[in-house]
């Protein structure tokens, strides 16, 4: 009966959530681009890298193990979105304050529509204000969509997007950073986040004009994401970006995914100890390439906790568990299963005190051991 329990709790895993191992691969675009062009784009790439990745990003798997999203980067017109470029730059640090003041300057001129002092300045005021809006709405984006639910995110950046995606990784936590990677395409910046790899065509002028821009690597002509770049028709410049897109995600793959499919709590009884203490520790289980439970892995014996239970109320026994443990007693304590994440979340754990539904029995799970089992999902 006992060993019918586990494999039921074993396959029950299969359903288990394995969203830490879902790759995210977004399309940011440059200026005066609508959301009908960043869309084209998106849908550019994904058959861009179904051709140059099949084996990653099959028909069959699109949307369980991958999607492609875009962040969309609003455009306000052709003179707004240059100056906007511009802002960015100077914002980074990549241009003085006298080119920024120059060459807005003769941007705004060009549309005539403002020709005095104090209407430049205000122009100046709303296109910043509108970039941080856009900037936090982004950043909204990314967390709702991507990492609160612990999908690993790859930006595909195309000109102004690269600065956007530049200032997004600024602004990520440090459990953030570590699910994002960047590969960027014809950029204006002086860097790539995180030191992810670029490709800039040598005959690119527009992105051979900005100041402090990144060498161009790469032969081939025109700055558009899809006719330039992805059709490019010298290969090694597209194999290059597909070679750059395919090693990042490789990265995100070995690195980000979740190490344990789910955590099981084993809880110890002693005879030594007095019945309104409990000492539980903590095993990560994995699922092998079939479904298949592999042996569980001590997270950390030191992640053990005490578990008080009311006092006159009910004594601890086998009753307020899942189903005992036999391969995990020790020292004479008998063990059983107290809990596991196939049944409750992590979140259902850690942000109330457990009650088992037959007894009295509590768990408070500390928020040091919270962090470390967030840290392996």
């Amino acid at each position: 009966m006992k060993k019918t329990i586990l494999i039921l709790l074993f396959s029950l895993t299969l359903f288990a959530n394995t969203d830490s191992c879902k790759l995210d691969v977004y399309f940011g675009n440059g200026v005066w681009n609508n959301v009908e062009a960043a869309k084209f784009s998106r849908d550019k790439l994904k058959q861009f890298m179904r051709l140059h990745n099949p084996g990653r990003f099959g028909v069959t798997v699109d949307g369980s193990t991958y999607d492609f999203k875009y962040a969309h980067n609003e455009t306000y017109g052709y003179v707004n979105d240059l100056i906007e470029t511009h802002w960015q730059l100077y914002e980074s640090g990549q241009i003085g304050k006298l080119y920024f003041s120059f060459i807005t300057s003769f941007l705004d001129s060009l549309d005539n529509s403002n020709p005095d002092e104090d209407a430049f300045r205000k122009r100046l005021q709303n296109i910043i204000y509108l970039y941080n809006l856009d900037t936090a709405a982004m950043l909204d984006k990314y967390r709702k969509d991507s990492f609160n639910s612990k999908h690993n995110v790859l930006l595909v950046a195309h000109s102004q997007g690269n600065l956007f995606g530049n200032k997004m990784y600024d602004l990520l936590t440090d459990a953030e950073k570590k699910k994002f990677e960047m590969v960027s395409v014809a950029t204006p910046a002086s860097k790539v986040s995180k030191g992810g790899s670029y490709t800039t065509l040598h005959y690119d002028l527009l992105m051979r004009s900005i100041p402090g821009s990144l060498a161009s690597n790469a032969d081939g002509s025109g700055h558009t994401f899809v006719n330039s770049y992805l059709n490019n028709p010298i290969y090694e410049s597209v194999e290059a970006i597909a070679l750059n897109i395919t090693n990042a995600v490789n990265l995100l793959d070995k690195n980000s995914c979740q190490k344990y499919k789910y955590f099981r709590w084993i809880s110890y009884m002693c005879p030594i100890r007095e019945d309104t203490e409990l000492e539980v520790a903590i095993y990560g289980y994995k699922l092998n390439s079939v479904g298949v439970a592999l042996p569980g892995e001590i997270v950390s014996f030191g992640a053990r906790e005490r578990v008080a239970l009311e006092h006159d109320s009910c004594p601890l026994s086998h009753w307020d568990y899942i189903t005992s443990t036999p391969n995990h007693d020790k020292n004479g304590c008998s063990a059983y299963t107290f809990d596991d994440t196939t049944r409750n979340s992590l979140d259902d754990i850690a942000s109330k005190t457990y009650e088992n539904g037959y007894t009295c029995t509590k768990y408070g799970m500390a928020s040091n051991v919270t962090e470390k089992l967030r840290n392996l999902q």
